[in-house]
Formats: C-alpha cells, sequence, structure tokens
C-alpha cells in the first residue's frame, strides 16, 4: 500500500498549484472579438442551469458564471452580460471559421508545446479551481486525512528494464523526444499511480507523458523518477477536480464550459489569422492571399497617405575612436561625454588608419551593404557619444572597442516603387481589409443568430 510521505504535500491549496499547471486567466471580453454591439435578446422563462439558448443549443449557467468571475479577476467592473456577449460571439465565430480554416491554424496562437486536450484540461481544471476553490477544498477535506494523496493506493516501482523499454538505453543520442507507436505501448503498460478513484484506477507512463512540453518530456527521457511522480499527482488532481465539477453540475454543463474554454483559444488565433494583435509580417494564408490581390495604386495611396511609416535615414556624418583596451576606451568614452573634444581625442587616442583625421568617416550613404562600423553609426542618435562597442572581428583577428559619435543624420522616405513599400504597404492593407472581413461577419452571424435568454441572466 502507498503511505504518504513529506515530499508528497500536494493537497489542494490550490492557488500557487494553479500556475504549475496552467492555471490561464484569459478574460473572455478581451478574447471576444467584440466588434458587434449586442442585439436584442429573445427573453424566455427561467431555467436555472441555462443561460442561453443559441440558435436552439443550450449555453449552461456554468460557462457564464466560470468566465464572468475569470474576467472579474482582471476588471472587477465586468458584467455578466459583457461575458454573454464574448461567448455567443466566440461561438458564432468558431463555428463559421472552421469551414474556412484548418484545426491547426485555429490552434496557431498558441505558444506552448502542449497537446490541444491537454490544454483545455489544464485551463479548464485551472478555472474551475479559482472559482470553487472553497467548495474544493470542502470535498478534499471530507477524504481521509483531508488530502488527496488519500486515493493513491500504490505507486510504480519505475523500474529501469521498464524505462528503457519506452524511452531506450540511456546512452543513446536522442535527437527527438517524442515516442513511437510501439513505445506509447510499451508506456502504457507501465503504472506510475494506482489509485483508489473512479475517474482514473491506473495513471499509465504514457497518461502522464502526453500531457508534457518538451521541456518535461526531457525529464521523462533522463529518468526523473520525483518529476515524473510529481507530474501524475497533478494529473490526478485535475481529473479530481474535473469529476468533481461533473458530478455537481452535470456533463453537460462541464462539456459546454470546455468548449467555451476552446473557443476563446480559437479566436485568439483567428483574430491573429485576420491581423489583430498580429505584426503584418506574422504568417498567416488569409493575409497572404489579401496581400497578393493589392492592387499597385492601392500601394501608391497608402504610401501617400502613411508617409511617415516609410521615413528612412538616408546618410549620416560620423566620426569614430578605435581602442585596443576596454577600460581605456571607457575612460574615453567618459571625456567625450564630459565635453572633450571628439575629434581631438581621436587623434590623440585611436589606433585607427584615420586617427589623424580626427576619426572622421566622412558622409555615410546607405546605398547598399554598409560595414559593421557603418553600421554601428546608423544606429546611433545624433549628438550622443556611444558606449564602447566591441567590434565584430574574426577569431584569429585582434579585439578593439569603437566609440561612434554621430554628428549629422540626414533622413528621407524609401522610394514608392520600391520593393520594400509595396511590400510593408500590401502588408498593411490586407490587414485593414482582413479586420474589416472579419467585423462584417460577424455582423451578420450576429444578425442571422436566434438568441433566447433567461431572464434571470438580464437581471442579475
Amino acid at each position: 500500500m502507498y503511505r504518504p510521505g513529506h515530499n508528497l504535500q500536494w493537497s489542494m491549496r490550490i492557488t500557487g498549484y494553479c500556475l504549475s499547471v496552467m492555471c490561464l486567466t484569459i478574460s473572455a471580453a478581451a478574447v471576444a472579438v467584440d466588434i458587434v454591439p449586442a442585439t436584442k435578446l429573445n427573453q424566455i422563462a427561467q431555467q436555472p442551469e441555462l443561460a442561453v439558448h443559441l440558435n436552439g443549443a443550450p449555453v449552461y449557467r456554468l460557462t457564464l458564471d466560470v468566465l464572468t468571475q475569470m474576467a472579474q479577476l482582471e476588471k472587477p467592473k465586468t458584467r455578466s452580460t459583457d461575458i454573454l456577449d464574448s461567448i455567443i460571439n466566440n461561438r458564432l465565430l468558431t463555428d463559421k471559421m472552421r469551414s474556412q480554416f484548418s484545426d491547426e491554424e485555429l490552434q496557431a496562437s498558441r505558444r506552448v508545446a502542449f497537446e490541444p486536450d491537454v490544454m483545455l484540461d489544464n485551463q479548464l481544471s485551472g478555472y474551475l479551481r479559482t472559482v470553487y476553490l472553497k467548495d474544493l477544498e470542502a470535498a478534499i477535506n471530507k477524504l481521509p486525512g483531508g488530502r488527496l494523496d488519500a486515493l493513491i493506493q500504490e505507486q510504480g516501482k519505475l523500474g529501469e528494464d521498464e524505462l528503457n523499454s519506452v524511452f531506450g538505453p540511456r546512452n543513446r543520442v536522442i535527437l527527438d523526444y517524442t515516442l513511437g507507436t510501439a513505445q506509447q505501448a510499451a508506456a502504457a503498460q507501465v503504472t506510475v499511480l494506482r489509485c483508489n478513484f473512479a475517474a482514473a484506477t491506473n495513471i499509465s507512463l504514457y497518461d502522464v507523458f502526453r500531457r508534457q512540453n518538451v521541456q518535461g518530456r526531457v525529464e521523462f527521457f533522463n529518468r526523473n523518477r520525483d518529476f515524473i511522480r510529481q507530474q501524475a499527482q497533478l494529473y490526478l488532481a485535475n481529473l479530481y477536480v474535473l469529476d468533481w465539477a461533473r458530478l455537481r453540475f452535470g456533463e453537460a454543463a462541464l462539456k459546454d464550459l470546455r468548449q467555451a474554454v476552446a473557443e476563446q483559444n480559437s479566436v485568439r488565433a483567428i483574430k491573429s489569422l485576420h491581423g489583430i494583435g498580429a505584426d503584418t509580417d506574422s504568417e498567416s494564408r488569409l493575409l497572404n492571399q489579401l496581400a497578393a490581390e493589392v492592387k499597385p495604386k492601392e500601394v501608391s495611396a497608402y504610401f501617400r497617405n502613411h508617409k511617415e511609416e516609410f521615413k528612412r535615414i538616408v546618410s549620416v556624418r560620423s566620426r569614430h575612436i578605435r581602442l585596443d583596451n576596454e577600460a581605456q576606451a571607457r575612460q574615453v568614452a567618459e571625456l567625450a561625454r564630459q565635453g572633450s573634444n571628439f575629434a581631438g581625442l581621436a587623434q590623440q587616442y585611436s589606433t585607427a588608419a584615420d586617427a589623424r583625421q580626427g576619426g572622421d568617416m566622412g558622409m555615410i550613404v546607405h546605398n547598399g551593404q554598409l560595414s559593421w562600423l557603418e553600421q554601428l553609426a546608423y544606429m546611433q542618435e545624433p549628438g550622443k557619444v556611444s558606449a564602447p562597442i566591441r567590434a565584430a572581428v574574426a577569431p584569429d583577428e585582434k579585439a578593439h572597442w569603437e566609440i561612434v559619435l554621430v554628428e549629422q543624420r540626414n533622413e528621407g522616405y524609401q522610394d514608392p516603387a520600391s520593393e520594400e513599400v509595396r511590400y510593408q504597404a500590401s502588408r498593411a492593407l490586407a490587414q485593414e481589409k482582413a479586420i474589416h472581413q472579419l467585423s462584417a461577419l460577424q455582423a451578420q452571424l450576429r444578425k442571422n443568430a436566434r438568441i433566447d435568454v433567461y431572464k434571470t441572466v438580464l437581471t442579475n
């Protein structure tokens, strides 16, 4: 039998634990596009567990309550009707966009390497943990010893032979921290935890491994048994929270909340694909297509109307001081900052060939490839002595430091017929068109939707 030890103090003191399992407090109001005002809603009689019927399908009160309270953590004055609007907009938009974008694209905004269902489980249990903390703690206090590890009957041995059957011998070179089909099957046969819990009587190595990001998988391949067992315990805690919510609110309500959280993630990806919250260089099939359709006259008009976006440095007049010693370079730079004549300092201290000319680099015109030193000059503010910068030299060359002073900087505009202008303008125009398309689509979806809201939702 498994006996709790001091290394397993993981009973549900959940606020800190929440962070370790991706408890993402995403504001529903922030995620939704929210470019359409709420339309008039049809009020219907009370049905306590429901908030809305959207095109005949129920949206549960659990979903509204949880997302409202999560949003209020960031913005305490958030109203439940605002979140209801977000839920409706997200659901309508996601349903429509599934026919236009692949599942991979609709998950593209996620920058962590978790499987989509794992990400959702972590978010969902994190939300429930945050909103129903006291209720969950009360339920856990009813377990033997008031601890979740009372559910654990036995820990798997995780013997070396078992782990070798999954991850291969220790001395092999590992380039890919994933499991093939045979390895997955082997991992499914390795028990990490055996539990007295209907939702998870046996937690296998594969159950836990597939819930890891890349860093976690590395720990598994390194046979970090403490880490593996800890992750299994966190998984059990997640399962307990989800099972508690299922018993309290019902399978349908929990499924609806999970769907709403997934739709938050999808809408974030949809916004990114339309250039909202992303820069114009972000990779998007839609933006690429719209940019390719931009006409030359549109580019010209955009250049005229946004000329300041295309400002560039045409030339700079600069001086420099080269020194072979960093400490001396710092001293000379300080003298220059205190007002000593820069050209005089260059004549006195610089080891460069142009020292006699006061380090004069002349007028540097950007007509093509610039040297490292010329690029450094282009990066400096006029009239401001730079810090000593170690030069980019070959391994067999002697190191030296450069101090630069730009005496004059001349600005102009990019050539309106250049490829740079065409690219930048077409991407910006594509972003504008994509946002307009999304706004129009959401307005149309909302206009055509049948929304029946329960009276208590509007009065609370």
